[in-house]
């Protein structure tokens, strides 16, 4: 350390520098390591952010694909969901789509950072292209939308191009600690109104629908109370039925929102497509199970952009065995 403050006695820029580092060593000391620290990856997220976007998706495309074939429990979870979700395919084809599922997982953490801190005018340049916007505006006209956004694509971007173009009130997760401070004001400066997962913010929403504006969810999450076991890749799975009991209550479509990574990272098509009537069934199952269909009939066009390493079929009707391996912890 000695030296460290020799080297950096002149100069202002290196004495910041060193202030610094000095200050991210002394505060790891007996406690997180600093790539864990708030401070340094809101910084890391920020210094990515410059880089061009090609750049961003070959680096993480590079380091996911090779990360396919270490003996990860990320690779582990991938492996789990492409044998319960496609049983009727190859090994051999199974991998093959795993190599590229991870590859677009890399990709997802790369292009995090600029997506968060793109403006209005960065976010109009990534978007190169929607297919079926029309279905948003013919909604607003009479009444509302209800946008469902799965875990596919880059679903942060279809989040922002939605904020910068219509009115949206989407729900969120709180998480704690000032990285998730970060993530949520980079997520509303466009306009976006986003409201927690609990009853205040059901009532956003269908305040935002009263309002003939659009409310936005995550359709493909795995709930821990409000959820029914509906048919997901020909698993019975635990479902959010929030949804299709707003679609019925505000008498609303719904429409699925994806944002397509294009090759070579020259930016997103988003695609806006709606779910059948029968979303808005009086019996939530039944809207519920229309939902997963029309979800899971994207999923299978664009396999190997969906998130496969997330435990979607955690829980599990009763009597049935437990189907991901408990994390287990060094003694």
């Amino acid at each position: 350390m000695a030296r460290l403050e020799h080297l950096c006695a002149g100069g202002s820029l290196i004495s910041r520098i060193k202030r610094c580092l000095i200050g991210c060593l002394d505060r790891t000391k007996g406690r997180l390591p600093l790539w864990r620290l708030p401070d340094f990856r809101i910084g890391l997220l920020r210094g990515i952010a410059l880089l061009p976007l090609p750049v961003l998706h070959l680096t993480g495309a590079a380091l996911g694909a090779a990360l396919s074939f270490l003996p990860l429990r990320l690779r582990t979870m991938v492996d789990i969901n492409l044998a319960l979700c496609f049983p009727e395919q190859t090994p051999a084809w199974r991998r093959r789509l795993r190599r590229r599922a991870m590859a677009h997982l890399g990709r997802l953490v790369f292009e995090s950072g600029k997506v968060w801190s793109a403006d209005r005018q960065g976010i109009q340049a990534l978007v190169r292209e929607t297919r079926g916007e029309a279905l948003i505006g013919e909604a607003l006209a009479h009444g509302g939308a209800i946008v469902a956004t799965p875990h596919l694509g880059c679903w942060e971007m279809v989040s922002n191009y939605l904020s910068i173009r219509y009115p949206l009130t989407a729900l969120y997760r709180p998480q704690k600690g000032e990285l998730d401070r970060w993530i949520r004001e980079r997520r509303q400066r466009l306009g976006a109104h986003l409201e927690p997962a609990d009853q205040g913010g059901v009532r956003a929403l269908m305040a935002a629908l009263r309002r003939r504006e659009l409310a936005g969810l995550l359709p493909d999450q795995d709930p821990n109370v409000g959820g029914a076991f509906v048919t997901h890749f020909g698993q019975l799975t635990n479902t959010p039925v929030l949804l299709a009991r707003l679609a019925h209550k505000a008498k609303v479509p719904v429409i699925l929102c994806f944002a397509e990574r294009l090759p070579w990272g020259r930016g997103y098509r988003i695609h806006f497509e709606q779910v059948a009537a029968g979303v808005a069934d009086p019996d939530a199952q039944v809207g519920t199970q229309v939902l997963s269909d029309a979800l899971e009939a994207l999923i299978r066009r664009y396999p190997e952009q969906y998130f496969w390493n997330y435990q979607r079929f955690r829980r599990r009707p009763p009597g049935e065995l437990r189907i991901y391996p408990r994390r287990t912890r060094p003694r």
